[in-house]
């Protein structure tokens, strides 16, 4: 009897569980927001890209196979920037090239992004995302989140890979000198120090460096630790100069002390102003760290094997320098291969899944086994680089202030165009004054200030001159357009009184 019971009761559950899952389907049975593939193909998906062969060496050709029926047409972007209107100003120049071709795939760095989310022609992914359960919890840390920030809270596009340093370490050498090797969230003030504890190994040519980089002269290491530390030369007005600081004395300093000292490399510059790196030191066993990407890491297996007279060293990975106040973040993350749909493309569900196999596990896969320079966003990929462990580059986030000071210089429309020449001449001019000793840190930065402010209120006078004679010259043009045409009108007119 209890038996019979039990039974009944549990095929009335069965039941009615059975209606409550039909009446919860009915009842949230949104209407899907992109409609099914045809099966019968489609038309044609217009995609904007660097050039044909580069897009489809990396992502057209897999898709065709994947999609057969969906037809390709790429437009490419290269041509742009060698054009002398564009380089005056790429994100309105970009802007009209995407309203001139109408692409239903749109490329973009993030400047690019944060312009054409502001124009209102991206179509929100977030919607689709998430009613479709599209998977994006295993992109690099943070990378979701920027790319949201960039669109004022929406996500208007996803990206398949990005780039990032980390510090290679010989770790022999620094177990052969007893010095405790660099770990993972140094600030800059620690690897600097670490870096420093070599300056006595060694001498002349075979003098030992604590920290190297081939081709990163004083500036470059000056701006990797202000990039770190998100300090900025001008305000964000892009009308005053902020470089007496604290924050940048202090960078000056620590970069000045480790060239003094010779625990940093610093190459030499040409008659011309460039400069002249010397083949790896860090290879050849003679610097203790190296800042580099992830592509170096098979180039020195690469050097050992066709290069007999190399002696092979234990070496590993650790981050690039974090700032104290962000520790889980990184600048030397970065990424500006970013894929989104035009708000007006005609064929969204197709764009749609050409996105998503950008950026899908199989795509991701394949770029893991690239050795390009280049990472897939989705880390599980990324588990080990030439035998090594990769958390080095998987780590850390993208900087929310941006990844450099560069980036962010050419972003402020308000600072003047011939300001970033100035700016890097001057920086030069001042930390060799720092090196030599013939100014303190606080003389040259102060001079510094002075320059720099200088350059940018005559920039804005010059801008201001150009825009009240450009004015002027529109004024003149349309008062002569007027005259002329009341002159036409009166000649009419007296030609009919004669008639």
């Amino acid at each position: 009897m209890s038996s019979r019971l039990t039974r009944k009761w549990s095929i009335t559950l069965c039941c009615v569980l059975l209606m409550m899952t039909l009446l919860l389907q009915a009842c949230s049975g949104e209407k899907a927001l992109l409609p099914e593939l045809p099966k019968d193909g489609t038309g044609t998906l217009r995609v904007m890209y660097y050039d044909e062969d580069q897009f489809y060496r990396q992502y057209g050709a897999y898709f065709a196979i994947e999609y057969p029926d969906i037809a390709l047409e790429v437009i490419g972007t290269n041509d742009l920037y060698s054009n002398e209107e564009f380089q005056k100003d790429p994100q309105k120049g970009m802007l009209e090239f995407v309203k001139k071709e109408k692409p239903d795939i749109l490329l973009m760095d993030q400047d690019s992004l944060k312009s054409f989310a502001e124009e209102g022609i991206l179509y929100n992914l977030d919607p689709i995302i998430q009613q479709e359960q599209y998977p994006v919890a295993d992109f690099l840390p943070g990378l979701i989140e920027s790319l949201r920030e960039m669109g004022n809270g929406n996500l208007y596009g996803l990206t398949p890979t990005y780039n990032a340093q980390a510090i290679y370490y010989n770790a022999d050498l620094f177990k052969q000198h007893n010095i405790e090797p660099p770990h993972h969230k140094m600030t800059w003030d620690e690897v600097l120090n670490l870096a420093a504890r070599f300056n006595q190994i060694g001498s002349g040519e075979d003098q030992v460096y604590g920290l190297y980089s081939q081709y990163s002269d004083s500036m470059q290491y000056l701006m990797n630790i202000a990039s770190t530390m998100q300090l900025r030369p001008v305000d964000a007005s892009g009308s005053k100069v902020v470089m007496d600081s604290d924050g940048w004395k202090q960078a000056f300093k620590m970069v000045a002390d480790g060239v003094k000292d010779k625990s940093i490399f610093v190459p030499t510059r040409t008659e011309n102003g460039m400069v002249q790196g010397q083949d790896d030191l860090f290879i050849k066993g003679k610097a203790a760290m190296v800042m580099e990407s992830s592509w170096f890491a098979n180039q020195i297996g690469d050097r050992f094997k066709w290069d007999k007279e190399l002696k092979p060293f234990d070496w590993q990975m650790v981050t690039m320098p974090i700032n104290p106040a962000t520790p889980d973040q990184s600048a030397a993350v970065g990424f500006y291969n970013i894929m989104g749909i035009h708000q007006d493309a005609a064929n969204k569900r197709e764009a749609w899944e050409l996105i998503k196999f950008i950026n899908s596990d199989k795509v991701a896969k394949i770029n893991s086994k690239m050795s390009y320079g280049e990472l897939p966003t989705r880390i599980s990929y990324v588990k080990e680089i030439a035998g090594k462990n990769a958390e080095a580059f998987t780590m850390l986030a993208p900087s929310s202030s941006g990844n450099s000071i560069w980036s962010s210089l050419y972003a402020n429309k308000n600072v003047p165009e011939n300001f970033y020449m100035i700016l890097n001449q001057s920086i030069n001019e001042a930390m060799d004054a720092i090196v030599k000793d013939t100014k303190s840190v606080d003389e040259a930065l102060a001079e510094l200030q002075q320059k720099l402010q200088a350059a940018i209120d005559e920039g804005k006078r010059q801008q201001e001159e150009e825009k009240a004679n450009g004015e002027e010259k529109s004024e003149e043009t349309s008062e002569g357009t007027v005259e002329g045409t009341a002159v036409d009108t009166s000649d009419t007119e007296t030609s009919t009184t004669t008639e």
